[in-house]
């Protein structure tokens, strides 16, 4: 091989070509990075208040509504004049302003309604439900989106995957549930004072603890203890019967209570959350939520705010 005529030619040429082939992928981000112009701001949708009702408003204008429906002409009305929704309506989707009744094992795509919505004995609404109240009045399975403009009434068997309401009843309703919450204020306290404690923590009966609390193990409260403050438990954790929180409490296993205990924040659970008979969590002036991989609710349960569970939600008996 002859060598070329003019050697500094020759690697100038070189040279250049190897800096185009590793500087030309590069360019688009050098043009980004001393470019003055920015990406836009994004948009907000006004109707996006992260809350469960947030696709019932969005798509309510596009629906049509379900009184000027040709088929509903022949549907029946009970002795309320609430309209009943017969079966094999498995996708309609429609909008309503007049009370309407799903009647037994009916089956309904998407419903928005202005009035009440009552849910009999095995029916089902697949994707979205929205009403300004909804009662079922047995075994029911609620759509993946459901919300209430004032409260949600869920009877036995009742199955559901996220919930959003003023209110969330279990049967049997009561007027009020009376809990061993001493003089300690209201609200839920701001806590500085995080104590961690190693392994498994056992608070004794009528025990009030003060301040937040770390466990690294499982939790016990038992009967009457109160805890003031925000709780998190690596393992598993169980409140007896009356035990109350004013805070929050995250539990990366299984949460359970045992019956007329009170929380007032937040509660979640990363595994199973089960909530006893005549508890609350929340209240009027502290709406809250409840969160956990499976929720399973018991007799007079009421929640202020919204639920979520990712596999199951239902009423056991």
């Amino acid at each position: 091989m002859t060598p070329p005529a003019n050697p500094l030619l020759f690697g100038s040429m070189w040279l250049i070509a190897t800096v185009l082939v590793f500087l030309l992928p590069l360019l688009p981000a050098l043009r980004e990075l001393y470019s003055r112009s920015d990406a836009d701001a994004l948009e907000i949708d006004p109707l996006d208040n992260g809350r469960t009702d947030y696709a019932a408003q969005r798509m309510a204008d596009q629906l049509d509504l379900l009184e000027t429906m040709p088929r509903v002409a022949q549907w029946h009305h009970d002795d309320q004049g609430r309209l009943m929704v017969p079966r094999g309506q498995g996708r309609l989707m429609a909008r309503t302003q007049v009370p309407v009744v799903i009647g037994f094992r009916s089956q309904l795509r998407t419903l928005i309604s202005s009035d009440v919505v009552e849910l009999q004995a095995n029916s089902v609404v697949q994707r979205v439900l929205h009403a300004k109240s909804i009662h079922c009045l047995g075994p029911a399975q609620l759509a993946r989106l459901t919300s209430a403009d004032r409260h949600i009434v869920l009877s036995p068997g009742a199955r559901f995957l996220r919930l959003s309401a003023d209110c969330i009843f279990t049967w049997p309703l009561k007027r009020s549930l009376s809990f061993p919450l001493p003089e300690l204020g209201t609200g839920m306290p701001l806590t500085t004072l995080q104590r961690r404690h190693e392994g498994d923590l056992h608070i004794p009966a009528g025990t009030i603890v003060r301040g937040g609390l770390v466990v690294t193990g499982n939790l016990l409260l038992e009967e009457m203890s109160v805890v003031v403050g925000h709780i998190k438990v690596h393992g598993n954790a169980i409140l007896a019967k009356s035990a109350c929180v004013q805070g929050a409490i995250f539990v990366q296993g299984d949460l359970q209570t045992k019956g007329n205990n009170y929380v007032e924040g937040p509660m979640c659970a990363g595994k199973r959350l089960q909530l006893g008979p005549d508890s609350q969590v929340g209240d009027k002036a502290c709406p809250s939520s409840v969160s956990a991989w499976t929720i399973a609710l018991h007799a007079s349960v009421r929640v202020y705010g919204s639920m979520a569970a990712v596999r199951s939600g239902q009423v056991v008996l």
